[in-house]
């Protein structure tokens, strides 16, 4: 069945991701200020000053014309409670005018609360993000990146239909390490082969 179309909602079966609002910052904190869900991120844990830059932010970029960030919340059908955040960031296109580098493209991110990781979200997340990306937006490719120790996250992006693309060496440095960095995509022709299978 597809997902209902209203501005800033992308409805599932089971979740939908909704735009953020003021009274979401204590979720927010809930979800960001947890160090089980920031250390897989390398982040540090949030204060609640933090939670509500965030969704300031997010109410703020909702309001931009062209639209290229998108934060919102991820909540249950029919609720308002938040369980997870997601991100999708329009890349600004950079390059020649012969070769157009992050042209039609986005890096999509997602947090779950500590206790919603690991019990079957990730399929309907990533299918709600590619409505988005790819059936409102009109993008060929969306990209995700995780620490190489967040298998968790790896698993969820291939039950999602994203490909392996490779690991970036010492990408990235968190509490005085240099981490390798995972790199997952998924096209618009991998999307319509997903939706096919639907």
């Amino acid at each position: 069945m597809p997902p209902k179309e209203r501005t800033g909602v992308v409805e599932g079966s089971r979740l939908r991701l909704r735009e953020l609002l003021p009274a979401d910052v204590d979720a927010v904190l809930a979800i960001f200020g947890d160090p089980r869900t920031t250390r897989v991120l390398g982040m540090r844990p949030f204060q609640r000053c933090d939670a509500a830059e965030l969704v300031e932010q997010a109410m703020a970029t909702a309001r931009q014309q062209p639209r290229t960030r998108y934060r919102l919340g991820v909540s249950r059908a029919g609720s308002q409670e938040l369980i997870g955040s997601v991100q999708l960031i329009v890349q600004r296109p950079s390059g020649s005018e012969a070769v157009r580098i992050g042209y039609r493209s986005a890096e999509v991110g997602i947090a779950l609360r500590a206790d919603e990781v690991s019990i079957g979200h990730s399929v309907e997340i990533g299918y709600l993000l590619g409505v988005l990306g790819f059936d409102r937006l009109h993008l060929h490719r969306m990209w995700a990146s995780f620490m190489s120790h967040n298998e968790t996250a790896q698993r969820a992006a291939e039950e999602s239909g994203m490909v392996r693309e490779g690991v970036l060496r010492h990408h990235g440095y968190a509490d005085g390490t240099w981490h390798d960095i995972v790199q997952y995509s998924i096209l618009e022709e991998d999307w319509a082969a997903l939706l096919g299978r639907r």
